[in-house]
């Protein structure tokens, strides 16, 4: 059963519409174990309900509701579940919650062909877990439900879920849900896979960093003279092999090191790069630069760059500065063909900049 208090910030906010407040910002004494909690102002006025940890010192208090005493029970998750469904399309794959963003924080739902996967990341969010599941499976009917929690990943049926092919534009993917070490299909890209591929026809493709090798299927499927999946893992790069080969496409793939990798190469031995690294919350401007400093010097002219950064710490005008700083340094210059986002089913709240945190940048190098 929720236990709902207050808590009262130290001064006032420089941004009363975000969703998140940290420990430091707060004052008096403070719950010691996960609530529900109404934020009050220095003054006392109410300023909305949310979720309290306080063990999470960026976030300690994460608002779902701007009304005061509100509830996160069963009737609450149920309606903002519906509402949030409510903002998505009739796809197979997609993600269905957004945390904050869906004003459900700790919560993400994603969808993989009728099985349902759910990743808490808050204490009050676990404890009701069942209240969760109980409006999932009656709005949605899934065919399994897996659950990430902090004590490990399992299904609800109990039943081992084993490892399946799953059509996404096109292209069939091994998804293996249960198993960590295997490579996760990205649907936060999935959009730009079917863009990107599309505009590689005729094209010798690197997809750097490849991890499920999603680019360099759809390159190879939109007609690529050669695709390139590169990717420091020999489990990603034999998933790729294994993918490619079931969609009857051509790719090489290659175990090392993306950086290492273009250091090698020769100017216009490329024509289409894709860089897609791993996420971090840390942005290294240095590096990225540097980084695209060797794939400006790779790229002729003509050349497509597609580049892409998942880091929180930094904004799309920070991103497309460094890069901008890459090309300079490499004595080129670039033609921005579009400036990308997440999809519609990863949704971005204007007062929550955190959840715009995929950036990037498709460009015709001159």
């Amino acid at each position: 059963m929720e236990n709902l208090t207050s808590i009262q910030l130290s001064a006032a906010l420089p941004n009363l519409g975000h969703p998140w407040v940290a420990l430091d910002q707060l004052t008096g004494p403070l719950p010691t174990v996960a609530c529900v909690a109404t934020l009050l102002d220095p003054s006392g006025q109410a300023l909305g309900s949310g979720l309290f940890d306080p063990s999470d010192s960026l976030a300690a208090w994460r608002r779902f509701s701007h009304a005061e005493g509100a509830h996160f029970d069963g009737a609450y998750i149920a309606s903002a579940l519906n509402d949030a469904l409510a903002r998505r399309s009739d796809e197979h794959c997609q993600r269905l919650i957004g945390s904050d963003a869906d004003y459900l924080p700790g919560l993400e739902v994603e969808l993989y062909d009728g099985v349902l996967c759910l990743r808490s990341t808050h204490p009050i969010v676990d404890s009701e877990m069942d209240e969760i599941v109980e409006s999932l499976k009656e709005a949605c009917e899934p065919k399994e439900i897996v659950l990430f929690q902090a004590d490990g990943v399992r299904t609800l049926s109990g039943q081992n879920l084993k490892a399946r092919w799953i059509e996404i534009d096109g292209i069939a993917y091994r998804i293996d849900l249960l198993n960590a070490e295997k490579p996760r299909f990205f649907l936060d890209q999935r959009e730009q896979h079917a863009l990107v591929g599309s505009l590689c026809e005729g094209r010798t493709v690197l997809d750097a960093y490849a991890h499920s090798g999603a680019f360099a299927l759809q390159a190879a499927r939109n007609g690529a003279e050669h695709v390139v999946a590169v990717d420091c893992s020999d489990v990603c790069i034999k998933a790729i092999g294994a993918q490619a080969q079931k969609n009857n496409c051509f790719v090489e793939t290659i175990e090392a090191d993306v950086s290492a990798f273009l250091a090698e190469r020769k100017l216009g031995e490329l024509d289409a790069i894709i860089l897609d690294p791993p996420h971090t919350e840390a942005f290294d401007a240095a590096a990225v630069e540097a980084l695209h400093t060797q794939a400006f010097n790779c790229l002729p002219e003509g050349g497509l760059l597609a580049t892409y950064c998942r880091s929180t710490k930094t904004t799309a005008a920070e991103f497309e500065e460094t890069v901008a700083r890459a090309a300079t340094a490499a004595g080129r210059e670039a033609r921005i063909f579009a400036r990308t986002a997440q999809p519609f089913d990863f949704p971005v709240l204007l007062n929550f900049p955190e959840s715009r945190y995929l950036k990037g940048l498709i460009l015709q190098v001159e």
